[in-house]
């Protein structure tokens, strides 16, 4: 049964998210890439965010946000949590978009740069913003240079902001994203020449007083319930792998075999000696 959600509605919830940031000219959009990218970004294109299939069984999805600025293509992911089927799925999505549009040029010396950045809820880390790269682990060399993955901890900056510690000044409008009415108009109040926060306040009141959104708490909850039965199930058959190859290397089995038997790398294989 679908129930209205009737209390305030942050940018927490992805409806939310994709309606505020194509508003106003993409000024929250802009704001918020200038300051997690780092350099001035302004939104020229908002293309589809409907991640395109290969095959028949595969299931369509669709993006939270995907844009273009002048010098990148930038996936955004709204995530209620950070759980290893969400990681994957947003790695499918950043890796696809990079395959189709370098894909489309004359060349892969494509100056454009891809990101992908993830406003994640639920880490209860003390970091937060992490930055991924395709890189040697030793050396810190990219191996490719211009795809990166943006991961920002919106509790933790949340939770800065409670505390008044002066690291969250740099995401606070990223930080804005995730208040509810009281801790919206606080944080107005205490930047008090900040038009942009002023022009997001007004924006959510509105969007808050005019509009209704589904939500289908029963679907929402069946997804949830989904992605943490198959993290479990994939952590018990990792279990399950390392106990019969721990098995097998006590009667001498070649390490090839045992790979092969219990679908391990020979890397895992060998740390198990």
């Amino acid at each position: 049964m679908t129930k209205l959600k009737t209390r305030w509605l942050t940018c927490k919830y992805d409806k939310v998210f994709k309606s505020i940031m194509l508003s106003n000219n993409y000024m929250f959009l802009n704001t918020l890439l200038t300051e997690v990218i780092g350099t001035k970004e302004e939104v020229i294109n908002n293309l589809s965010t409907e991640h395109k299939v290969k095959n028949i069984k595969e299931r369509v999805k669709i993006m939270d946000s995907l844009v273009e600025t002048r010098d990148a293509y930038v996936n955004i992911e709204v995530n209620s949590n950070i759980s290893k089927s969400i990681k994957k799925r947003n790695f499918k999505y950043i890796t696809s978009l990079y395959n189709q549009l370098t894909g489309n040029s004359k060349s892969y010396n494509n100056e454009k740069k891809f990101y992908q950045i993830n406003l994640n809820y639920g880490n209860k880390g003390k970091i937060k913003r992490y930055n991924h790269f395709m890189q040697d682990n030793k050396t810190g060399k990219k191996y490719i240079e211009n795809l990166q993955i943006v991961e920002i901890n919106m509790d933790y900056l949340k939770e800065l902001w409670y505390s008044k510690d002066e690291k969250v000044k740099e995401y606070i409008h990223v930080l804005m994203l995730c208040l509810d009415k009281e801790e919206l108009e606080q944080l107005r109040k205490e930047r008090k020449e900040d038009e942009i926060i002023m022009a997001y306040e007004k924006e959510m009141k509105k969007m808050n007083e005019e509009f209704v959104f589904n939500w289908d708490y029963e679907k929402d909850n069946e997804m949830l319930i989904n992605t943490i039965k198959e993290d479990a199930e994939e952590e018990g058959m990792k279990k399950k792998q390392i106990e019969i190859a721990k098995n097998l290397l006590k009667i001498n089995l070649p390490i090839e075999q045992i790979a092969k038997v219990t679908n391990l790398s020979k890397v895992q294989v060998q740390k198990l000696i």
